[in-house]
């Protein structure tokens, strides 16, 4: 048989999330921070991201490629935060006939409460299927 398209399987990633780490500031020292509980759901969404998941260091967290805000409830520990992320772009990015299609987003703003959330970073401001560290919580 002969077809157009190779029956490669997909070999890149198709998730696209806002990758978060954790860290603590110590006068002018920062070091990453390993929270041991966190619960991580978007806000009016059922399902939890993450739910009582121990020994966390990042959080990963997908955009939704509908919309230009999404929120989220994050608690670490005992103690509740919202971080809310602002975004302009939704672009579609072909990736290969096996992978598809991925949206891909571009962080504008972020606000959130100050509870355990003592600051917020943006450290990379494109949120793509690369895995990479987009914005820092800081916690003190």
């Amino acid at each position: 048989l002969i077809s157009c398209a190779s029956s490669e399987e997909c070999r890149e990633s198709v998730s696209v999330n806002l990758t978060a780490g954790i860290y603590k500031v110590n006068n002018t020292t920062t070091t990453s921070l390993t929270v041991d509980s966190v619960w991580l759901n978007g806000l009016a969404k059922d399902s939890f991201l993450l739910k009582n998941k121990k020994t966390v260091k990042m959080l990963y967290m997908p955009l939704n490629p509908a919309g230009f805000i999404s929120t989220y409830q994050v608690r670490f520990n005992n103690i509740t935060d919202t971080i809310t992320v602002f975004y302009t772009t939704n672009n579609a990015y072909f990736i290969s006939l096996a992978c598809g299609c991925i949206a891909t987003q571009q962080i504008d703003e972020i606000i959130t409460s100050t509870n355990f959330i003592d600051s917020v970073q943006i450290i990379n401001r494109d949120v793509t299927n690369q895995n990479a560290e987009n914005i820092r919580i800081f916690h003190n």
